[in-house]
């Protein structure tokens, strides 16, 4: 039984630890995306209920109107960051770099769903921003980012 071509794991001997494992393209992006969008829908429907609509009921329409923007503005930051992991991991990941995005997209995806319902806003805010700062650190830190890079600036140079 293959599970988004895992039947199919190549070792490398890159990286610090000596031996890692590559995943191919399509599932290191479909796992990401698959746990981005579990936490984000995992967002919305577990602070759904009676605490959020007591939160929203006591902020008043004016406030939850503006936090349910700041949430939909959250999203519209988080969607770059995503974009940029889901275009970095179409090259071979390290698993610890796979796990690090995936985390730190998890964290992200699940904050405008705690923020949206007005439950746990603090903590929306900080997951949300913790998220996008894990994930900008690691692109920085990644070398394989630079190389794609440097590939995408040589081939459009070359047209």
């Amino acid at each position: 039984m293959s599970l988004a071509g895992f039947d199919t794991v190549l070792p490398s001997q890159s990286g610090p630890a000596g031996r890692s494992w590559h995943y191919p393209a399509a599932g290191r992006r479909t796992v990401f995306l698959a746990c981005a969008a579990l936490a984000a829908v995992g967002g919305f429907a577990l602070t759904g209920g009676a605490a959020a609509s007591y939160a929203a009921a006591q902020a008043g329409g004016d406030l939850t109107g503006l936090v349910r923007a700041m949430a939909a503005l959250k999203t519209a930051i988080i969607l770059p960051a995503v974009s940029a992991v889901v275009w970095r991991l179409g090259a071979p990941a390290r698993s610890e770099m796979l796990a690090g995005y995936t985390l730190a997209a998890m964290s992200m995806s699940v904050s405008p769903g705690l923020i949206w319902h007005m439950a746990h806003v603090g903590a929306g805010a900080f997951l949300m921003h913790a998220g996008l700062i894990a994930t900008l650190v690691i692109l920085l830190r990644d070398k394989a980012v630079g190389d794609r890079l440097a590939k995408l600036l040589t081939s459009r140079a070359a047209r």
